[in-house]
């Protein structure tokens, strides 16, 4: 009865009898929302993962105080410009293509963030962290947009509060994870490199939807 374009389900006939019909409901519609709230997770676990063992961090990478900060606040900062850039990509590719985008990002962001903890000998650590912290700040507005988008276009009426919930609340439950994962991982400099590679792998490689 119906056909997918791009990121919405479209009605085949024409749109009076659309009308009447309805839209089809996919049962794929709670994998793609389990999709977008991992990487909403995982894109706040990257954001405050530096956080709770700053001083660490400094020490480990002879680092400031600020220059810390600034791996966090650069989420706050890329977000202001990126954010429109974001609403265009979704309202002119959609969901589909901005997930995937949101998904190569965060993980192009997290191994180039752990370079600096492994040992080849890496110059200019800060570069490597911001760098890394930067292409998941251009992640975040785009997985952060979705859930309401994602619930409009795919669940029915009376699924989209909920639909739009557990999208919205996998943001503030990975930076819950951030702040258990990271101090219980680093206890010591030399566990830094530990925690950088759990979260890179916890992120892993991009899925296509």
């Amino acid at each position: 009865m119906a056909r997918t374009t791009g990121d919405r389900p479209e009605a085949a006939e024409a749109p009076g009898l659309g009308a009447l019909r309805g839209y089809r409901i996919y049962a794929r519609r709670w994998f793609f929302l389990l999709v977008l709230s991992l990487l909403s997770c995982s894109n706040a676990t990257l954001w405050l993962s530096f956080a709770p063992v700053a001083d660490t961090i400094a020490q480990s990478f002879l680092l400031s105080s600020e220059q810390i900060n600034w791996l966090s606040l650069v989420f706050l900062v890329v977000s202001i410009p990126s954010g429109v850039v974001a609403i265009w990509v979704l309202d002119s590719f959609g969901l589909r293509w901005a997930t995937i985008l949101c998904a190569w990002l965060n993980f192009a962001g997290s191994v180039l963030r752990t370079l600096p903890s492994m040992d080849i000998g890496t110059q200019a650590p800060f570069a490597f962290l911001m760098g890394g912290q930067s292409l998941c700040a251009l992640a975040q507005t785009l997985v952060i947009f979705s859930p309401a988008k994602l619930a409009a276009v795919w669940f029915p009426e009376h699924q989209r509060a909920t639909a739009n919930m557990i999208g919205t609340m996998s943001n503030p439950l990975g930076i819950l994870v951030a702040n258990l994962l990271s101090p219980a991982l680093v206890k010591k400099k030399q566990d830094i490199s530990i925690m950088g590679q759990a979260v890179a792998s916890k992120h892993g490689e991009p899925v296509h939807v």
